[in-house]
């Protein structure tokens, strides 16, 4: 074994109920641990690195940090990275720079802006560009010797040594991924141009969770009271206050204002910004039943416990722990792969939708009316994602043919 799998160290101290928590506190360092061993004696060495980590105030935004550096130090280790031969370089005198070189660079600064999941999201594209560049011994070249066409071809082969192409969403999520690294190239001022962007996608269109029907909601809500309130209660969540699921996932108790009648979550697209939710009284009366008062304010709201606790995972873990939950209430009902948690924030959109126009709304004053409720930026947006689910659709047009056939 070169290297042992990075590991986080976060200090503690005790709080005034004598319980450990995480602390912040001056001369308390947090840091990323790894061995690594001497190319010389043989022997395993421990490294830490900080990375400015412990400039962060909080407890919070530390434990972000820290998540982040483990992912990149252990990406570095498999990449080759060794403690024992990393040498400075002055990068504003280095005139040329391998494919390895590049890639390093881009993905060290890419980590800086992007979110954990997005990280993990992306190490497995990476990681699979990285074998097919070393394969084809490209690696270790000048990073301007890597064409559009090197590119393609990599895209083009991508599950084929395995018997099994990938679709166009996932070829698609590549060429993203690769080309999001060109750019950075190309801000950093290694290279002149991302060829990547001038790659086209290939048409794709990714399945949409189908909304239910009213009696299979009621066959639904029946099952989950009996085998999985907890699961009732996120999906409440889910379609009273419009959430995506990962988003209930990242709710805090804290997160909950009682007196103003608001959440506030971190949404999907705005990862540093809190998007404030009105507390519907359907979420008001499950927030009753969950009992919150006993729980540490700092808890997320749902976790794999069954109960509040500080789930300190990854986003898309969490998502995935709850999506398991429900694909165990599909089998049970024979509903297929084409409806999930989803499905009920549909659901929840094609009812109120209807509600407004049953109430004598125009379509657009019903679409204006429910855009701070789904939270779309724009009623263009909300309109597709109307179209989409089934909702928004015309007014009978029966007698306005005059054919006859």
């Amino acid at each position: 074994m070169t290297f042992s799998k990075p590991k986080i160290f976060i200090p503690k101290e005790k709080n005034a109920a004598g319980i450990l928590k995480p602390s912040v506190a001056k001369g308390k360092y947090w840091y990323v641990k790894y061995s690594y061993r001497n190319p010389k004696t043989g022997k395993m060495e421990k490294f830490k690195e900080k990375a400015g980590i412990n400039r962060h105030k909080t407890v919070t935004m530390r434990k972000m940090a820290i998540r982040n550096l483990r992912i990149a130090v252990e990406q570095f280790l498999a990449l080759g990275y060794s403690p024992f031969e990393y040498r400075k370089v002055d990068l504003a005198d280095k005139k040329e720079w391998t494919t390895e070189e590049a890639l390093e660079n881009a993905i060290t600064e890419k980590h800086k802006v992007w979110s954990a999941s997005t990280i993990n999201i992306n190490k497995f594209p990476i990681n699979v560009f990285i074998r097919y560049l070393k394969k084809h011994n490209l690696y270790q070249n000048d990073i301007k010797t890597i064409t559009k066409r090197h590119v393609i071809l990599f895209l083009n082969n991508l599950g084929k040594d395995k018997g099994k192409p990938v679709n166009a969403t996932t070829r698609n999520t590549y060429r993203k991924t690769i080309s999001s690294l060109f750019n950075q190239m190309v801000a950093d001022d290694i290279i002149d141009k991302n060829f990547v962007e001038g790659i086209p996608k290939l048409a794709s269109k990714p399945k949409k969770n189908i909304p239910f029907r009213k009696k299979e909601m009621e066959t639904i809500k029946e099952h989950l009271l009996e085998h999985d309130p907890y699961l009732y209660f996120f999906i409440k969540f889910v379609m009273y206050g419009f959430f995506r699921p990962v988003e209930v996932c990242r709710i805090k108790i804290k997160d909950i204002n009682i007196d103003r009648n608001t959440i506030s979550v971190q949404s999907k697209t705005e990862d540093a910004t809190a998007n404030t939710v009105f507390l519907t009284k359907q979420l008001k009366e499950t927030i009753a039943e969950m009992d919150l008062h006993k729980f540490d304010t700092e808890y997320h709201l749902f976790s794999s416990k069954l109960e509040p606790s500080n789930w300190l995972v990854e986003d898309t873990v969490k998502r995935t722990y709850f999506g398991r939950r429900f694909a165990k209430v599909k089998k049970a009902l024979n509903f297929d792969e084409n409806y999930g948690i989803y499905s009920f924030r549909h659901t929840a959109a094609i009812d109120i939708f209807t509600t407004y126009k049953e109430q004598g709304l125009t379509d657009l004053e019903a679409k204006h009316k429910m855009l701070p409720i789904t939270r779309h930026k724009t009623v263009d947006s909300l309109n597709k994602y109307l179209r989409d689910i089934g909702a928004s659709l015309p007014e009978d047009y029966s007698d306005d043919y005059s054919l006859d056939f």
